[in-house]
């Protein structure tokens, strides 16, 4: 068979990736509006119920620094299979916890194979595709994952209805039982053995060492970490805000939580229109940019305007999310581009290093306060305001050595 049929026959089905790329964030977000109904029907604190959400974030980020690294060596389609039937196990478990102490550590370890999911997935697409293409395949996924957040809501909105945070939990296993029957049908394996590493922890190691060296990767790392920062605070937070500064009922929340989640979707779009012609780095800092700048008008509305109405934070916080459909998507190319010898690996530092940033912050609003903006909207500027400083050392770096721009 010619080269060209050869990698028609190993292309993996973009509606599968999609599935187990995004299945981490649409698990996360659809029982957000839950959280405090959770909180009392498992006779909890909400620090309790927010480490429920804490659990599954940190699970993501074990799961993406450790399995994308393994795939290296092992393969990708196992180890997606794998984390595919423990998600649905583990998902089913959270649908029957007795108590608080259950349900974190099943959330953690269904956590784990959907972090394995995001890595993996994203090492496919580099095995499969080089270049404006590679770019263009993140930049759909990114688009595609992003409207998770727009229907997670919704359904978990829907589904407390008529049930309970329970059933929002078994609609989840259900989603997993379909993961699985994706990766065997449309992800076949991408990386043949000529191609894979040595295993063993000491090799695991050193392409983790080699790349933690590199600042051309790691630059972009750091990027990403700062920006992560700043949107878990708004996931962790949100619903507690908005809930006591704004009086925010479950229904309006998963309202503004959708639509900004929509233009997150929107931008994701956006990025695989203009990647090709613009490049990513542009499409980062425009993505940067907007979120600092709206985080800082988000702190100037809690020192200057406590008593706005809650369509003043809701557009501030759409600018927010936004920003973000540029910012990720651009960041995995610019990170995988300078990783590629060792994708797997590099997806797993990304991604890892942004989720234990992110699972640092999610609980940050509650030990604060949750009574109002300001604590939330403070640790947002902060964060973004950061990572805007280190995305013009970055951009330096790179007028400074001429590194390319996928």
């Amino acid at each position: 068979m010619s080269g060209r049929g050869a990698a028609r026959r190993t292309r993996p089905a973009t509606a599968a990736l999609a599935l187990v790329t995004g299945i981490g964030p649409f698990a996360t977000d659809t029982y957000l509006a839950a959280l405090p109904d959770l909180r009392q029907s498992l006779q909890s604190s909400a620090t309790t119920a927010q480490l429920t959400l804490t659990a599954f974030i940190a699970g993501m980020a074990v799961g993406q620094l450790v399995l994308g690294a393994v795939s290296d060596a092992t393969g990708r389609r196992k180890l997606l299979l794998i984390g595919a039937l423990l998600f649905t196990a583990l998902t089913a478990v959270c649908a029957i916890a007795p108590n608080g102490a259950v349900l974190v550590a099943a959330r953690l370890v269904a956590g784990i194979a959907a972090g394995g999911g995001v890595v993996i997935g994203r090492a496919v697409v580099t095995d499969a595709h080089e270049g404006t293409a590679a770019a263009a395949m993140f930049g759909t996924l990114a688009s595609i994952s992003f409207l998770g957040p727009i229907v997670a809501p919704v359904l978990g909105g829907a589904i407390l209805g008529v049930g309970t945070w329970r059933t929002v939990f078994a609609v989840l296993t259900a989603l997993g039982a379909v993961m699985v029957v994706a990766v065997l049908v449309g992800i076949p394996e991408t990386l043949p053995p000529e191609r894979r590493h040595p295993p063993g922890l000491r090799q695991y190691g050193a392409r983790m060492a080699d790349l933690a060296r590199d600042w051309g990767f790691m630059r972009h790392v750091a990027v990403y970490c700062l920006s992560a920062a700043g949107f878990f605070t708004y996931i962790g937070g949100s619903a507690f805000v908005l809930r006591s500064a704004f009086d925010v009922g479950p229904g309006l929340y998963s309202v503004v939580f959708a639509s900004n989640a929509a233009a997150m979707a929107l931008t994701g779009v956006l990025f695989r229109v203009l990647v090709g012609r613009v490049g990513a780095e542009p499409l980062r800092a425009v993505g940067v940019t907007s979120g600092a700048l709206a985080s800082v008008g988000l702190l100037a509305t809690a020192l200057f305007a406590p008593g706005a109405p809650v369509a003043v934070p809701w557009v501030l916080l759409c600018v927010v999310v936004g920003g973000t459909g540029l910012t990720v998507p651009a960041t995995t190319v610019l990170a995988q581009q300078a990783g590629r010898r060792a994708a797997g690996t590099a997806a797993s530092l990304q991604g890892g290093c942004g989720f234990l940033v992110g699972a640092a912050m999610t609980p940050l609003t509650g030990v604060l306060g949750s009574g109002s903006l300001l604590p939330m909207a403070a640790a947002m500027a902060i964060f973004y305001a950061a990572a805007l400083v280190l995305l013009r050392v970055v951009s330096r770096h790179s007028e400074r050595t001429g590194a390319p721009t996928p």
